[in-house]
C-alpha cells in the first residue's frame, strides 16, 4: 500500500511481518487516527526505535503504545491481531509508566527501581518502547501535561531513567532524554549555555571539519581506511562540567568537541577479537601530534562497567592555529562504535518464534547493566539476585580477557570454560585466573567472571576431571582424548585408577584376571570383558569410583558406624511444588511464607538456612549454597528440618592420611574437611623420620555423596602423598 511507516520498516527489516503490521495499524484508525502512515508521531517513533535493530513485534508494539496506553483498544483484540508478543511488551511499558516518581522520597524511587529492573530483565524489548515513546513525550510535553506534570515528568526523566540508559550503555538516548530534562528543570541555566554554544557552535564546526579532513588525509596517506567525525558535546554534560570545575563560561573548557576514527572490525581464526590496528592508529596519531600524557584512557584493556570499549588521547596541535587548543580523539572499530551508541541493544537477537530471546553476550551485558544500575543507586544485592535466579537459574555468562561470552551451565567451573573456547585450550590447562585472581581448576564460575586459562604445552587431561565438568561438551572432550590413547595405556591406567579407589576403601588391590569383577553390576562377565571394563576406566569412559561402588556399596564398605539413627515418621525428598510451611522450622517457627531457592535446590537432610527477602517470604538455601556470599549476612537465619534435629542419620568414617610435612598442613586439611561441612570428631598424629606423617581423623557425615569428592580434595592438597579408610575406629571399640 506504500504506506510511509511500513517503507521505512520493510527497508530496515525485510522479514518484517507487513499483514501483522497493517492490523496494528487498522487499530490505531478505528481510535481516531486517520492519518496514522504519515502522522509526525508515529513517524518520529518508528525513527528513533530503527537504529536500534528492534524485532517485528518490538516495532509493532511502539506503535501501538499511544492507543494501549489511552485504553483505546481491548488487550484480547490486540493479542488476536498481533499476537501475545506484542501484547506482552505493551503490558510491560504499561507497568514501567504507571510506577509513581516521587522526588526526595528514597523508598519510592528504590521500590520503582527495583520494579524497573524486573520488567526489563523479563523482556529487554520494553526499555526499547519505553524510552522511545519517552522521549517523544518529551520533546512535546508541553502539548500535553501542565507545569507541574512537566516538572515531575522531567525529574523522572533525569532522575531515573538517564542513569538507567547509561548503565545500559544507550548513551543516544541519554544525551536526548537528559538535555530535554535539562531544558525543564533549569530552565535558566540551559539557556545560558545554549547562547553561549551557539556563539561557539560555528567555530567549532570550523575546527571539527578541518581536523577532520586533517585525520583523514593523514591516515589515507599510511594506507589506513577509517571512519572519522566530530560531535559537539550535549549541553547538559557540558552544565555539569562547568559546575565540577566551578567555571562559568563554555569558553574556559577545552573539550567542547571530540574527534572519532573507526576502523573496521578485526577477527582471528577463531573468531576472536582483534584490536592491534587500534592501538596501532593511536601510535601514528600520537606519533604526529603530542598526546597529553594524563588524558590517555585505555577503555579496551579496561572497559567501563556498562561495557563501553574505547581507545581516548587528547593531543596538540592538531587544531586550527587561530584555535589551538587540546582535541579528544576516540579510536574504535566499528562494532565498538554500535556498542557505544546502542550499549545492550547492540547485541540483541531476537527470534521471532520465542520472542524476547537474545544471544549470550546480551545476557552478560544485561547481568552487567543491572549490576550497574544496582551500585548507581545503592540497592541492596537481592534485587538484582533475584533477577539472576529467576531468569537465569539454568545458565550463566561469563568473559574470556578479550571480552568475550561463554554461555555454560549452571555450576560450571574452569574446566567446563577452558573446554568452551578450544579443546587444545582444555586438554592443556593448568591453572586459571578469575577476575585477576588465580584459583583451582575446579572453581565455580558465576555470571560476568573474566576467567584466564593457563596452560603448559605438555599438559594432559586428568580423569578426575570427568567427575569435576558440569558439562556434557567437556565431559566428551575429556573422554575423547582418553579414548584416543593405545589400549595397553588404557588398560594400565584403569588398574591404577580402581586400585587407587580398592585402597580408598581399604580392598584389596585387582587380581590378574580382575576376579573382584566378576560378578559386576549383578551379571558374570568373562576375562575379556572385564578387561574391557578397566580399559573403559582407563579411557575414561567410565569412573573407577562408579564401578568400585557397585562392588562394595559405601554403605557397607567405608561406614564404622551410624550414629543417632532416624526414627519414627519417614520422610521423602522435598521439591518446591511439595514443600509445606510446616516442614521447616525457621528460627524455631513453623507455618512461615517459605520457598526453595532455585540456585542450590536443598532437598530433604541437607543442612539449610533460611534468607529473609524484601517482600517477607524466607528462602530456603543449602548451607553450603555459594550464593549466600553475596547476600546481606544479617538476614539469614537459622533454619532446619521439623522433627529431625534429634533423629538425623550420621555415618563415622576414618580416613588416613600420609602426607611430607611443612607447615600449615593440618590447617589446608581441616579447612577442606570443614569446607564439606564435615565434623571432626577425633584425630591423631603419627610423625615418621623421614619426613612423612600419618595423621588419623574420624569424621562424621551427614550424606556419603561426599566421601570421594572430599577424598579427591585432599589427594589435591600439596605434600598428600595418599589417603585411605581406616578402620582404627573399630578396632578400639574392640579393645575397649
Amino acid at each position: 500500500m506504500g504506506y510511509k511507516i511500513l517503507d521505512k520498516i520493510k527497508a530496515y527489516n525485510k522479514s518484517f511481518d507487513e499483514k501483522k503490521a497493517e492490523g496494528a495499524l487498522d487499530l490505531i484508525r478505528n481510535s481516531g487516527v486517520e492519518t496514522v502512515e504519515e502522522h509526525p508521531s508515529y513517524v518520529d517513533i518508528i525513527d528513533s526505535l530503527i537504529p536500534l535493530r528492534p524485532d517485528g513485534d518490538t516495532l509493532i508494539a511502539a506503535l501501538l503504545h499511544r492507543v494501549y496506553e489511552n485504553d483505546l483498544v481491548d488487550e484480547q483484540i490486540i493479542e488476536d491481531v498481533c499476537g501475545s508478543g506484542v501484547l506482552g511488551i505493551l503490558s510491560g511499558v504499561k507497568k514501567l509508566e504507571s510506577l509513581v516518581y516521587v522526588e526526595n522520597d528514597r523508598a519510592s524511587q528504590v521500590e520503582n527501581l527495583r520494579k524497573m529492573i524486573l520488567v526489563m530483565a523479563r523482556d529487554l524489548r520494553v526499555i526499547l518502547v519505553a524510552l522511545t515513546c519517552r522521549l517523544y513525550k518529551m520533546r512535546n510535553l508541553k502539548d500535553f501535561m501542565t507545569k507541574d506534570e512537566i516538572r515531575s515528568y522531567s525529574a523522572e526523566t533525569l532522575n531515573l531513567y538517564v542513569p538507567v540508559c547509561a548503565r545500559l550503555g544507550i548513551y543516544t538516548f541519554k544525551s536526548k532524554l537528559e538535555d530535554l530534562a535539562f531544558r525543564y528543570l533549569f530552565s535558566e541555566d540551559y539557556k545560558d549555555i545554549d547562547e553561549q554554544l551557539e556563539k561557539l557552535r560555528s567555530d567549532c564546526k570550523l575546527s571539527i571539519a578541518f581536523i577532520k579532513e586533517r585525520l583523514e588525509d593523514f591516515l589515507e596517506a599510511r594506507g589506513i581506511r577509517a571512519e572519522v567525525s566530530g560531535r559537539i558535546k550535549n549541553r547538559y554534560s557540558i552544565y555539569r562540567k562547568l559546575k565540577r570545575k566551578a567555571l562559568s563560561s563554555i569558553g574556559e573548557l577545552d573539550d567542547i568537541f571530540a574527534m572519532r576514527i573507526v576502523l573496521p572490525a578485526k577477527k582471528n581464526d577463531n573468531g576472536g577479537e582483534i584490536t592491534d590496528h587500534l592501538y596501532a592508529a593511536l601510535g601514528l596519531v600520537h606519533g604526529e601530534w603530542r598526546p597529553v600524557s594524563r588524558r590517555f584512557k585505555d577503555y579496551l584493556a579496561v572497559p567501563k562497567p556498562n561495557g563501553y570499549r574505547s581507545l581516548h588521547t587528547v593531543v596538540l596541535g592538531i587544531a586550527p592555529k587561530d584555535m589551538d587548543q587540546p582535541v579528544e580523539i576516540q579510536i574504535r572499530d566499528f562494532e565498538m562504535h554500535r556498542e557505544s551508541e546502542y550499549g545492550i541493544a547492540s547485541h540483541w537477537f531476537y527470534k521471532e518464534s520465542k520472542g524476547g530471546n537474545f544471544d549470550a553476550h546480551s545476557q552478560a551485558d544485561l547481568i552487567r547493566g543491572l549490576e550497574g544500575i544496582r551500585s548507581e543507586f545503592d540497592l541492596d544485592y537481592d534485587v538484582l539476585k533475584e533477577v539472576e535466579i529467576d531468569l537465569f537459574k539454568d545458565r550463566i555468562f561469563v568473559l574470556t580477557p578479550r571480552g568475550e561470552v561463554k554461555e555454560l551451565g549452571a555450576e560450571a567451573n574452569v574446566v567446563d570454560f577452558a573446554y568452551s573456547v578450544h579443546t587444545d585450550i582444555g586438554n592443556k590447562c593448568v591453572m586459571a585466573k578469575v577476575n585477576g585472581k588465580i584459583v583451582p581448576l575446579d572453581h565455580e564460575l558465576r555470571n560476568n567472571d573474566v576467567v584466564e586459562i593457563i596452560t603448559k604445552k605438555d599438559a594432559k587431561p586428568k580423569l578426575r576431571w570427568l567427575s569435576m565438568v558440569k558439562t556434557s561438551q567437556a565431559r566428551t572432550k575429556i573422554k575423547s582424548w582418553f579414548s584416543s590413547q593405545n589400549k595397553e595405556n588404557n588398560v594400565k591406567e584403569g588398574r591404577n585408577l580402581l586400585n587407587a579407589q580398592l585402597e580408598r576403601i581399604g580392598k584389596s588391590k585387582l587380581t590378574q584376571n580382575y576376579s573382584v569383577l566378576k560378578n559386576y553390576s549383578k551379571r558374570a562377565l568373562t576375562l575379556s570383558l572385564r578387561e574391557s571394563l578397566v580399559e573403559e576406566v582407563g579411557s575414561g569412559a567410565k569412573m573407577a569410583s562408579d564401578i568400585i561402588r557397585k562392588i562394595y556399596p559405601y554403605r557397607k564398605s567405608v561406614i564404622d558406624k551410624v550414629v543417632r539413627s532416624r526414627r519414627g515418621k519417614k520422610f521423602v525428598s522435598l521439591s518446591e511444588q511439595t514443600l509445606s510451611e510446616d516442614q521447616i522450622l525457621v528460627g524455631g517457627e513453623s507455618g512461615l511464607p517459605l520457598k526453595i531457592a532455585s540456585c542450590c535446590k536443598p532437598k530433604f537432610m541437607n543442612k539449610i538456612v533460611g534468607y529473609v527477602t524484601r517482600g517477607q517470604t524466607i528462602t530456603i538455601h543449602k548451607q553450603s549454597c555459594p550464593m549466600l556470599e553475596s547476600l546481606e549476612s544479617e538476614r539469614i537465619i537459622f533454619a532446619d528440618w521439623k522433627g529431625t534435629t534429634k533423629t538425623r542419620r550420621k555415618y563415622l568414617v576414618g580416613i588416613n592420611i600420609k602426607a611430607m610435612t611443612r607447615i600449615g598442613l593440618m590447617s589446608d586439611i581441616t579447612s577442606t574437611i570443614s569446607n564439606f561441612d564435615i565434623l571432626i570428631r577425633d584425630v591423631s598424629i603419627k610423625r615418621a623420620r623421614n619426613g612423612v606423617s600419618e595423621e588419623f581423623f574420624l569424621l562424621e557425615f551427614d550424606e556419603l555423596d561426599v566421601f570421594d569428592r572430599l577424598m579427591d580434595k585432599i589427594e589435591n592438597i600439596k605434600g598428600v602423598l595418599k589417603v585411605v579408610k581406616d578402620d582404627r575406629t573399630k578396632t578400639r571399640e574392640r579393645k575397649a
